[in-house]
């Protein structure tokens, strides 16, 4: 007795001329064979979905026929591993062990040139899609009997078609009647390309094929009826789907080797679109006989067509017409039996199908609602028809059901294969993406509904304030917590919407009323969105109070803005907040000198005097010589205490010259503002010295300084901010180099730095190949449960000459240069790598951060660049952390709030990085779709010393926290702001007191040691 089994066969398609003809040869043969056939089909033109991304039914199938490549590497790789019998049709097969059954496209192309050659053409252009396998094989035969022929390959006689149809075919014919072209004859990679290249040479005039000749391949139903008629090349379907089935059951048996191919030959077709006899075209009755029938199939094509498009409205009508979509409404065609099962996760986090709509037409089992299946063995076979056993008339058919949205899950139908092959399964197909739109419908009604449900909750229960505006009758009214937050000016608060412009500060008034005009006028469609000082009461306050007031436009069923409604927050103190941030961004939180970005701003308006009156300017650098031996020797706190005297001491010696910032740690810049020349540069720099010479007293220990200063002049030295702070960089370095305690005033000689320059460049060029690069990774702890979280990732520079590039030094070059976008992406993927090492031994949760440049973040396929990533080193989204600069993210809010909104899309997390260290505010970071906030290490060092630092630790940890984030503090290195860390319920911590940066090995062991502790 013949053995029973079930094949799976996976294509695009279920039908039209080449899909429509060959499964149905493949049913017969499987039926012959008393086996089952189970039918996968994946693509959706309207989702642009092209292949099968699970291996769904993979259990229960005994052996799969692949057509063409309509599966991603990752089923083919799951196919391959289970190691059962795989046949491709029209590809080769991506499985070693597989078998592939070709048509022979390269001899059937070379016959159709030949004979258009034997008519005298010798000028033939090509059209087709080269990027398909049997396509290209067809472009490959056209190449062969050209050079048989002794004719030339000219490059402008070939046309790449946009598909496979007729608009493709018709548009290349038209280019290359607008390129000029000198050709006489075409060859289409397929009949559809071919029928469309003669409607395009009709349309401009020519006659075909008395101006141009042109052959097809396929040999299609309309080839024969197409006036004229298509010369072509036919596909033995029949005998394509035989063999497949063939070898399958072969390799079933174990009989075929592996890695075999079949090859089956092509004929050619000749009509009369490459010059021959039309009346040729009918040889024999029969001939005649076939042409009639092709017409009468036609003309019932078409009408089924008409038919079932009205049957498709209606049940589209009927299926959505009530809030949940009813599935066995669709319109399903030939199916009598059907099953949707959608992906649900259970309380362990595992996903599996289950079973939420079933239908019969016939009275059949079905399987049960709620009913769960792995996707391996989907859909139940104990629930399928009759007609599905073997020998049966039945084809199991599973689609996925995919929207813009999600993966939604699968549906099996069954029912019989339907016979047209001339359109797209009388529009069967397009009910699988009615349905994939349906079930998003429904998704996101219900998730509409639950936010109202939620508002009505929150407008009976919020502290923000509620106003409706009515533009009909001009009425505005407020609730009671909105007269609460304007009071004590509440009292004067009516229904007239003047009345609250009366109450808001006087600068803050025309732009409020704009907005309110605006939003009646309905000239402005976005919403209103204000931040505003109420004036009244503000003298008897010492910070003004602050509100946020929002609103957005209703309009009625005719179109016409009938409301405005709104809320007011009261967001005072979130603005004192904000003023302590902005004063950080500004100035140093620890000499209360201006910072760098302070500095340059004020150093631009003076350049910009000087241009008018004339005079110079200085900028002088000052690093203070030997400062690191006493934080070394005396501690961070006796240094920080030293940089606040000395601070003190260099604005003396300025005095009304100019202005002194900290530039950074022990380095100082000093702008003097008008100058005549260089002698007073000397006068101020000898104040300096001297000055540093006299002992500092520090809780009765005496210390002594020394400087390295260098100075340069605007406009004779340097043109621009970043030069003469840059020239003055190098003339204070020529000044440490020789001694120090000691002035220098910048030359042209002084650039001979840059040589250095070049050759740092040069050396990092080659590091990554050179394997000089190496990555370190610091410890992220939890606070709350003292678990490692993940680890933040460091790169390290070990040059070819030995010498250790700290990455102060070689990471502003690399961005710089641009070098940092090859770097970034190699710590991305190694760091990633690094990550899939933990996961696989045994650390599954644990998140790697990844530091990613403002060149990186400004790639607009960056977002790509992060997916390809994750998919070669295969570690989920979650394991994944980016951190971006607070200075990047504010740079360009729009482009950040859109490559932020796409990564977070991706699933990965978004940190941002030095916070405090910039200009932006709390208030930005909320438009911003970030996770984490990371306080810069310069505020922790100083958290238990000073009241300054814990108060702006406190806020943005607060703030954070209310805007949804998380926070972790950088630079904890004592027992002490650990402790004062948790009681400010910051999330996590790094630094040396939890973990310097190591190795991969060695952060495996210190997880291992911590956890097992």
């Amino acid at each position: 007795m013949m053995q029973e089994y079930r094949i799976g066969v996976i294509a695009p398609y279920l039908d039209g001329e080449y899909y429509g003809r060959l499964l149905p040869y493949i049913q017969q043969a499987i039926r012959e064979r008393r086996s089952r056939l189970f039918a996968v089909q994946v693509a959706d033109d309207y989702l642009g979905i092209d292949s099968l991304e699970e291996p769904i039914a993979v259990g229960l199938i005994d052996a799969w026929i692949v057509v063409l490549p309509s599966a991603s590497s990752a089923v083919f790789e799951t196919l391959d591993a289970g190691g059962k019998p795989f046949v491709s049709i029209g590809f080769p097969s991506p499985i070693p062990a597989g078998h592939s059954v070709l048509v022979e496209n390269r001899s059937g192309m070379r016959a159709a040139v030949e004979h258009l050659i034997e008519h005298g053409h010798k000028r033939i252009a090509f059209m087709g899609n080269p990027g398909q396998y049997d396509l290209h094989e067809r472009y490959e035969g056209y190449m062969q009997a050209l050079a048989e022929h002794g004719l030339p390959f000219d490059e402008r006689l070939v046309v790449q078609t946009e598909d496979n149809l007729m608009s493709g075919g018709e548009k290349a014919a038209l280019e290359l009647l607008d390129r000029g072209a000198d050709f006489t004859a075409i060859a289409a990679a397929t009949d559809f390309n071919a029928l469309g290249a003669i409607d395009g040479l009709q349309a401009r005039g020519y006659r075909v094929p008395r101006d141009y000749a042109v052959t097809g391949f396929d040999d299609i139903g309309q080839s024969a009826m197409n006036y004229p008629s298509l010369t072509t090349v036919r596909q033995p379907l029949e005998a394509l789907a035989r063999e497949a089935v063939s070898r399958t059951f072969e390799m079933l048996s174990g009989r075929p080797a592996p890695g075999e191919t079949t090859y089956v030959p092509t004929s050619l077709v000749v009509r009369s679109s490459c010059s021959c006899s039309e009346r040729s075209l009918f040889r024999t009755a029969d001939e005649f006989d076939r042409y009639l029938v092709g017409l009468s199939q036609m003309r019932r094509s078409i009408h089924a067509i008409t038919y079932n498009s009205h049957r498709m409205t209606k049940g589209l009508i009927n299926a959505t017409r009530d809030e949940r979509v009813d599935f066995s409404k669709l319109f399903w065609n030939l199916a009598h039996w059907g099953c949707l099962a959608l992906w649900e996760t259970d309380e362990d986090g595992n996903r599996q199908l289950v079973v939420r709509q079933s239908f019969t037409k016939r009275g059949d089992p079905v399987p049960a609602v709620g009913t769960s299946c792995s996707f391996e063995y989907f859909p139940p076979l104990e629930t399928l028809p009759p007609g599905t056993l073997p020998g049966g008339e039945d084809v199991v058919v599973i689609h996925p059901i995919h929207s813009e949205l999600q993966n939604w899950g699968y549906v099996a139908l069954v029912g019989p294969l339907g016979s047209n092959h001339l359109a797209a399964n009388d529009l069967y197909r397009h009910s699988f993406t009615i349905l994939a739109v349906a079930l998003e419908r429904e998704l996101l009604f219900n998730r509409v509904r639950s936010i109202a449900e939620k508002l009505e909750i929150v407008s009976n229960t919020t502290n923000d304030g509620i106003w409706d505006w009515n533009l009909e009758t001009g009425r505005i009214d407020w609730n009671i917590r909105a007269h609460k937050i304007l009071s004590p000016s509440a009292a004067k608060l009516t229904s007239d919407p003047r009345s609250v412009v009366k109450l808001v500060h006087p600068e803050d008034r025309r732009t409020m009323w704009e907005a309110f005009e605006r939003a009646r006028s309905g000239v402005d469609r976005q919403p209103i969105r204000l931040e505003l000082r109420i004036a009244e009461g503000e003298e008897k306050r010492e910070h003004p109070i602050w509100v946020h007031l929002a609103g957005d436009l209703i309009r009625g069923t005719s179109g016409a803005a009938d409301r405005v409604i709104g809320s007011i927050t009261d967001i005072t103190e979130k603005k004192i907040n904000e003023a302590k941030i902005t004063q950080l961004a500004y100035w140093d939180s620890l000499t209360g000198l201006p910072n760098r970005l302070l500095f340059k701003e004020q150093l631009k308006e003076a350049m910009e005097e000087r241009n008018k009156d004339g005079l110079k300017l200085a900028v002088m650098m000052i690093d203070l010589d030997r400062f690191k031996i006493v934080n070394d020797t005396l501690g961070h706190q006796t240094g920080d205490l030293l940089l606040q005297l000395a601070a003190a001491k260099l604005q003396e010696c300025v005095g009304a010259l100019g202005i002194v910032a900290r530039f950074a740690g022990d380095e100082f810049i000093v702008l003097l503002s008008r100058i005549e020349g260089a002698e007073e540069i000397n006068r101020v720099a000898d104040r300096m010295l001297d000055m540093l010479t006299k002992p500092f007293v520090l809780e009765g220990q005496e210390f002594y300084l020394s400087a390295s200063i260098g100075a340069c002049l605007y406009p004779c030295d340097a043109p621009d901010v970043d030069s003469l702070i840059r020239y003055s960089d190098l003339a204070m370095y020529y000044s440490k180099e020789n001694g120090g305690n000691r002035l220098k005033v910048y030359t042209p000689a002084l650039s001979s730095k840059r040589v250095e320059r070049f050759n740092m460049e040069t050396g990092l060029r080659y590091a990554m190949e050179r394997g000089e690069l190496a990555l370190n990774f610091q410890p992220q702890v939890s606070l709350a449960s003292g678990k490692v979280y993940g680890a933040e990732t460091l790169i390290r520079w070990s040059s070819s000459d030995g010498k250790t590039i700290q990455p102060g030094e070689f990471i502003p070059l690399a961005e710089e240069t641009g070098l940092i976008i090859p770097i970034g992406q190699w710590v991305l993927e190694q760091a990633c790598r690094a990550c899939r090492r933990w996961i696989h031994a045994g650390m599954p949760s644990l998140v790697i951060s990844v530091n990613i440049s403002a060149l990186q973040f400004q790639q607009d396929n960056f977002p790509d660049i992060v997916r390809k990533v994750l998919k070669d080193t295969g570690i989920a989204p979650h394991n994944l952390c980016l951190e971006i600069t607070e200075h990047t993210a504010v740079q360009d809010m729009e482009h950040s709030i859109r490559m932020l909104g796409q990564l977070v899309e991706i699933g990965v997390k978004i940190a941002i990085d030095d916070f405090g260290m910039g200009q932006s505010s709390l208030y930005w970071l909320k438009k911003l779709p970030v996770h984490i906030v990371k306080i810069d290490p310069s505020f922790i060092r100083n958290l238990m010393e000073d009241s300054d630092d814990d108060a702006i630790a406190k806020a943005v940890i607060e703030m954070s926290h209310s805007l949804g984030l998380s926070v972790t503090a950088e630079g904890v290195e004592t027992e002490s702001q650990l402790q004062r860390l948790q009681q400010l319920q910051c999330d996590r911590i790094q630094g040396f007191f939890t973990g310097r940066p190591m190795t991969s090995e060695q952060f495996v062991a210190y997880f291992l040691e911590i956890a097992n502790w």
